[in-house]
C-alpha cells in the first residue's frame, strides 16, 4: 500500500543507544556490526549508532565513544549501506568543538538531548551542529513536564533554528493515547510544515506500541519518525519494539521491512542479552508511572525498605512535584520516616 496524501513514516531503531543503557553500551564489536548490517538489510530507515560522550575510550566493543572515528570504523564494515545513521549527544556531556565536519565522518546526523531549562543552550549548540553539515534532531526529554507555554516556546525556537526533526519524548512512559495525541496535535499546529515530528516512547504502562500507532495514524500531512528498539531493549521499562512496529507498518502502510531478518537479530543477539540484563514492563515501572515519578523511588522502597507495592503507592503520592522525576534520596527518606 502506498499512501500519497499523508506524511511519510520513518522507523528509527535506537537499540545501540537506548538499549546500551541496559548493558553499559557493551554489545561487543561483532554484535554492533551485525545489528547494523541486519537493520540495513531489513530496510529500517535510520539507526542510532550510539552516544558521543566525553570520557569514553575507543573500545571497539562499545556503542559509546568520545569521537566519531570510533563509529566510522564500525560503519566501514557495513555492506551495501543504505541505512542512515545518527549519533546522540547529551547536552553538556560532549565537547561540541570535537565534532568534525560532516564530510569527515560516515555519521549522517546528530540527535541532541536536552532538559527543558537548557533550551537556549541547546539551540546554540544546535547551530554549531548544523554549521558542521549534519542533519539535526532536537530531543527535549520529558515532554510531560512541558505546559502549553513551554511547548509554544520550544516550537518557536525550533522554527527559527529549522532542524530536520523535533521529538516528542515520553521519558518516563507516563502517557496514554489521548495524551499522546494531544501533544502531537500541539506540535503539529505550531511547527513549520517541513520539520518532521519524532516520537520516542517508554513502556512503563505498556502503551509505547499503542501510542506510536496513535502518532502514525494521526500524522495527516506531517512527516514523522518513530523510534523503536529490538525486543524493546532500553532503559528501565524499555521502548517500543522494532519487530512490532515494522510488522504493523508492513501490514497497514508500506510493505518494506524484512521481519525475518529482524527476528533473527533478536533471537541470536538480543535474547541472550535479555537473560543477563533486565528491561521491560514490570510492576516497579507501573507503580512509578501511575504516580508520575522516577522508578528508582519504587526500587528503593521495595529493595531497601522491604515494603509492599500498595504501601509504596501511598508513599509516592507525597513526593513534591519538583522531586518526582529526579530521584532524591533525602526526599524519599524523609517521606518514609514520616510514615
Amino acid at each position: 500500500m502506498i499512501e500519497t496524501t499523508k506524511g511519510n513514516i520513518k522507523l528509527l531503531d535506537c537499540t545501540l543507544r537506548d538499549g546500551g543503557s541496559v548493558n553499559g553500551w557493551d554489545f561487543g564489536n561483532d554484535n554492533i556490526v551485525n545489528i547494523l548490517q541486519i537493520l540495513n538489510d531489513s530496510n529500517i530507515d535510520i539507526a542510532e549508532i550510539g552516544f558521543l560522550q566525553n570520557g569514553y575510550n575507543n573500545s571497539e566493543n562499545l556503542s559509546i565513544s568520545d569521537n566519531t572515528n570510533h563509529f566510522d570504523r564500525i560503519l566501514e564494515k557495513i555492506k551495501n549501506k543504505t541505512l542512515k545513521t545518527v549519533a546522540m549527544i547529551n547536552l553538556g556531556k560532549f565537547d561540541i568543538n570535537k565534532l568534525p565536519n560532516k564530510n569527515n565522518t560516515l555519521i549522517d546526523g546528530i540527535r541532541l538531548m536536552f532538559k527543558k531549562q537548557d533550551l537556549i543552550a541547546a539551540i546554540n549548540c544546535s547551530q554549531i551542529i548544523k554549521e558542521k553539515g549534519y542533519s539535526l534532531s532536537l530531543n527535549p526529554v520529558s515532554v510531560t513536564t512541558y505546559n502549553d507555554d513551554d511547548i509554544k516556546r520550544l516550537c518557536e525556537e525550533t522554527n527559527s533554528l529549522n532542524p530536520d526533526i523535533l521529538y516528542i519524548i515520553d521519558t518516563y512512559g507516563l502517557m496514554d493515547n489521548m495524551q499522546t495525541l494531544d501533544y502531537f496535535n500541539k506540535f503539529n499546529c505550531l511547527l513549520k510544515k517541513d520539520i518532521e515530528i519524532g516520537y520516542h516512547a517508554h513502556n512503563n504502562l505498556q502503551m509505547a506500541f499503542s501510542n506510536s500507532i496513535e502518532i502514525i495514524e494521526n500524522r495527516e500531512s506531517r512527516n514523522i519518525v518513530v523510534d523503536s528498539s529490538l525486543y524493546g531493549m532500553g532503559k528501565r521499562a524499555g521502548n517500543t519494539h522494532t519487530e512490532l512496529l515494522s510488522y504493523y507498518l508492513n501490514r497497514n502502510h508500506i510493505n518494506k521491512y524484512n521481519i525475518d531478518l529482524i527476528t533473527t537479530a533478536i533471537e541470536k543477539i538480543i535474547l541472550p542479552m535479555h537473560k543477563h540484563f533486565e528491561w521491560g514492563y514490570s510492576l516497579v515501572h507501573y507503580i512509578a508511572a501511575i504516580n508520575g515519578c522516577h522508578s528508582d523511588y519504587v526500587s528503593y522502597l521495595y529493595k531497601e525498605k522491604h515494603i509492599n507495592f500498595n504501601k509504596i503507592d501511598k508513599i509516592l503520592k507525597n513526593i513534591p512535584d519538583e522531586n518526582k522525576l529526579t530521584f532524591n534520596l533525602q526526599c524519599i527518606e524523609n517521606i518514609y520516616a514520616e510514615k
